[in-house]
């Protein structure tokens, strides 16, 4: 009977644990979110001020993002610029892009 009681209570503390850590789980990705926002932002502005209109890849902290540029299709003089960012297991967590057009 002692036994039946202590392993009842033990998966009642489990079933509680799991619980908690996933809580933990859902209330860190926006936090992940908010930093990948910040960074494609951050190497989209790079990218308008040095007008570098090719693709590349960057590496920082636990991202990856990964810069896509490609020429308007109804327009000569415009260029698309897409930023996306993935986490360390690949990922979308987001994506930015904006047309840039050359004076």
């Amino acid at each position: 009977m002692e036994v039946l009681i202590a392993l009842a209570i033990t998966s009642f503390c489990m079933s509680l644990a799991v619980v908690i850590y996933l809580n933990i789980q859902k209330s860190s990705l926006p936090f992940f979110k908010i930093k990948a926002v910040e960074m494609a932002d951050y190497y989209l502005s790079k990218t308008l001020r040095e007008k570098t209109f090719y693709e590349e890849s960057f590496k920082a902290e636990e991202f990856t993002v990964k810069k896509f540029v490609s020429r308007n299709a109804m327009f000569s003089d415009a260029w698309l610029v897409r930023m996306i960012v993935f986490d360390g297991t690949r990922k979308k967590l987001f994506e930015l892009e904006t047309i840039v057009v050359e004076k």
